[in-house]
């Protein structure tokens, strides 16, 4: 028997999560529930359900078919790659390093957090699975896959969006390439204007006005807290106002006060917060960034430099353990081609391109 856990905001909805998983099983054995706390603060209702092995494969789309049999031997070719190039020799029958250590380290050194790793492996433990390195990872990708989660690109209101995050990480050219999409390259020609807070930095307001005289977009500058709340007014008829904040070191406190106190500064607008983070950062790196800005509501993140690098362990492993989605992937410097609406299967097809590589 498998012992697998849910979570949602009620017991109710937990419960309708397990029955959506496993609608072919008459009845399921319930074990506990209880409330648990999230990365966010908030309680959530957990329960814990118990299903035979055979469900539970099932319920991951394992079987016996000829495809899945082909994707097992894909998956432990690919094993086989990523040891050798670890470094890491097979153990001979009998010794002490077992398969899910072996599969574990090997995603541990993909940027896969080994205490995320580990919790996604509690509903399976002492299964036979434990002992299958293929079915193992198999069912991490499984559980990666279900953990990440992106935020669709929704124009039918009016917007305003704001962009926040470090220096160096592409925040105005990526502001250029969603003007640029949203103008003229979606299914109607979106009005979209930029306003620019990024007093700070010198060209930073250049930069931008260059983008938006060639596109043909109103672009204005808030110098001022009381003007940025009279600009969104004035750009009240637009369907997307993009804003764009100075980069912001986690140290630098005051700057952080400031871009807070403009979004302070506009009771009567809802304003989406996106955090704009590159690809390439480490794991640590990127917690640290989120936990700078968290306290201002964001809403989505923006991966930038996504072209830049093959290993996304440590982005995935951010994603998913803060329940963060992600908006947009940018991928490269090109305005507007290189961003992309994101997908799951993008940032899949990232990581498994590290396994098979």
């Amino acid at each position: 028997m498998v012992e697998e856990t849910f979570e949602a905001p009620t017991p109710k909805e937990a419960f309708a999560l397990a029955r959506k998983k496993y609608g072919s099983l008459a009845e399921l054995e319930l074990l506990r529930a209880r409330q648990v706390m999230d990365h966010d603060g908030r309680m959530m209702a957990e329960i814990t359900v118990r299903v035979s092995q055979e469900d539970y494969l099932a319920g991951l789309g394992i079987d016996e078919s000829e495809e899945l049999l082909e994707e097992i031997e894909r998956l432990k070719a690919g094993i086989d790659r990523m040891k050798a190039a670890a470094g890491i020799a097979e153990k001979e029958e009998g010794a002490d390093d077992k398969p899910m250590e072996r599969v574990l380290r090997l995603l541990e050194e993909k940027g896969l957090r080994r205490r995320w790793l580990e919790q996604r492996l509690e509903p399976v433990a002492g299964s036979e699975m434990m002992r299958d390195e293929s079915l193992l990872l198999s069912y991490l990708l499984e559980e990666i896959d279900e953990g990440l989660s992106v935020r669709e690109e929704d124009l039918e209101e009016p917007r305003v969006m704001m962009m926040v995050g470090p220096t160096g990480v592409g925040k105005t050219t990526t502001i250029a390439k969603m003007a640029a999409r949203y103008s003229y390259m979606l299914d109607r020609d979106y009005r979209v204007a930029l306003v620019n807070l990024d007093t700070y930095r010198a060209g930073a307001y250049e930069q931008l006005n260059n983008f938006a005289r060639l596109l043909g977009l109103e672009h204005r500058r808030a110098e001022s807290i009381e003007r940025f709340a009279e600009l969104l007014d004035e750009l009240a008829d637009y369907d997307v106002v993009l804003v764009d904040t100075a980069g912001i070191s986690p140290y630098d406190t005051d700057r952080l006060i400031k871009t807070v106190e403009f979004l302070k500064s506009v009771q009567d607008r809802e304003i989406s917060t996106q955090l704009v983070v590159a690809a390439t950062a480490k794991y640590e790196d990127i917690r640290e960034i989120y936990e700078h800005f968290s306290f201002i509501n964001v809403e989505s993140v923006i991966v930038t430099k996504f072209d830049e690098t093959r290993r996304v362990g440590d982005l995935i492993a951010f994603l998913t353990e803060r329940h963060l989605p992600v908006s947009y992937l940018s991928t490269g410097q090109r305005v507007p081609d290189d961003l992309e609406p994101a997908s799951k299967e993008r940032i899949l097809e990232q990581f498994l391109g590290e396994i098979d590589a």
